[in-house]
């Protein structure tokens, strides 16, 4: 019930039409970039898939990133504006329920994104390399793996817009997270971990590495610590920035 309700609200904020139009943005630019200069990508002794996650991937997860700090946003002004969240605290609704139902729409958002932009991929793979052997199992490792990784990301954005008043606040927060990610996800130390910095991995490969192990564990490890904060909080803060 609390699920249809959630998605009953995101109907008049074009919560799942942005993701689409994002999405597709996103999944352009593989099929660009492959087009404009083709012969810099098929005569690489790496396998299809490979090359084009290692020319396109940096691109397509800032991206995801950025549209999840949006959903995460228009997710929460809905309930913040005319006071409506309070309203909703008068009832016998669970904020927690509340919380993770809203996590879960902006995780089918994010699959949206995920699979489009993979499906793209295997239109490149098959359209301009010589032999794309083995891109469709190349392409399920890496939206599964891709999806585990985005969701820190998901419940952190969701967890600093909760407690926002003002929208402008978790985006310039989120926005601030997005771009520190960016000095980061080369480091050789352990803030390559930081939640933004995670979706920069990817798997082009069916066999899991150890650092894919520990990219994986990580994200699981973050996810559950900001559902457990987000827990905490609910029973100890009455009140938002």
């Amino acid at each position: 019930m609390m699920f249809a309700l959630e998605l009953k609200k995101t109907k008049r904020t074009g919560f799942f039409p942005a993701f689409f139009a994002g999405a597709l943005a996103a999944s352009a630019l593989p099929v660009i970039n492959t087009a404009a200069r083709p012969d810099s990508f098929i005569h690489q002794e790496l396998p299809a898939f490979s090359v084009l996650l290692n020319a396109n991937w940096s691109m397509c997860a800032m991206l995801n990133s950025f549209l999840v700090i949006i959903g995460a946003c228009i997710l929460y002004h809905t309930e913040f504006s005319d006071r409506g969240i309070e309203k909703m605290h008068q009832l016998p609704v669970s904020r927690n329920q509340m919380f993770f139902c809203k996590g879960f729409l902006l995780f089918l958002g994010t699959g949206i994104m995920v699979l489009l932009e993979n499906l793209f991929l295997l239109f490149c793979a098959w359209y301009w390399f010589p032999d794309p052997s083995g891109i469709l199992s190349a392409a399920i490792q890496n939206v599964w793996y891709s999806l585990i990784l985005m969701l820190p990301v998901i419940l952190l954005m969701l967890l600093t817009a909760s407690l926002c008043r003002n929208m402008w606040v978790s985006l310039g927060i989120g926005v601030t997270l997005l771009f520190t990610a960016q000095m980061l996800i080369s480091s050789d130390t352990v803030l390559v971990y930081f939640p933004f910095a995670l979706p920069y991995q990817f798997l082009s490969s069916g066999e899991l590495s150890g650092d894919a192990v520990c990219f994986l564990a990580a994200a699981l490890a973050e996810t559950l610590l900001f559902g457990a904060l987000k827990l905490f909080l609910t029973k100890s803060r009455r009140y938002t920035l």
